[in-house]
């Protein structure tokens, strides 16, 4: 589960190794699309714009996903 509560889809610093995880609670939901966004990213090393913005950097830069309707809420656990 991540901090805003949506999936990390990003590369990490090792060759060949992705991460897709932290779906929280639509993961079952979005799963179809999403994957075949990611394999094309897997595929051609560029994220596909429908999940670019799910990237790892965003905790860094504060620039955390605003998806209405899901959690978690930090405060409220």
């Amino acid at each position: 589960m991540t901090m805003d509560g949506s999936p990390l889809m990003d590369r990490l610093a090792f060759d060949n190794v992705f991460l897709n995880g932290g779906w929280c609670y639509g993961g079952f939901k979005a799963i179809p699309a999403s994957g075949a966004a990611f394999a094309r990213f897997v595929a051609t090393g560029t994220p596909p714009d429908l999940i670019r913005h799910f990237n790892l950097g965003r905790f860094a830069t504060g620039q955390l996903l605003d998806e209405r309707g899901m959690g978690p809420f930090p405060v409220r656990h």
